[in-house]
């Protein structure tokens, strides 16, 4: 008999396709962000950077007519192309503002 895995998340993702830019160090890697939520986003990054888990990295995405929003995250996963960032503590207004800009919420 077979059962199924239920994946267990804290907040909600919706699912988003917004450009980003992720820098570590002065690198910046240009991508995708593919789902978001108030904990974290899932982002598409360009070939041939792969950070390691556990890393800081500052994302940021641009909003027309506005200020650009600048998040600090952690990586909290990673696959081929894909990376898993969890948003450090105390950005809410910022994380709100993401959320809103990306249509991620109603």
């Amino acid at each position: 008999m077979e059962t199924a895995a239920l994946e267990v998340r804290r907040h909600e993702r919706h699912n988003v396709l917004c450009a980003v830019t992720v820098a570590r160090d002065g690198q910046a890697h240009e991508g995708y962000i593919l789902d978001l939520s108030v904990g974290g986003a899932r982002v598409d990054l360009d070939g041939g950077w792969t950070p390691v888990r556990g890393a800081m990295l500052r994302m940021c995405f641009d909003v027309p007519d506005s200020e650009a929003i600048a998040l600090d995250t952690q990586v909290a996963w990673f696959a081929t192309n894909h990376i898993g960032l969890r948003f450090a503590p105390q950005q809410d207004d910022a994380i709100a503002r993401l959320l809103d800009a990306a249509g991620a919420v109603h």
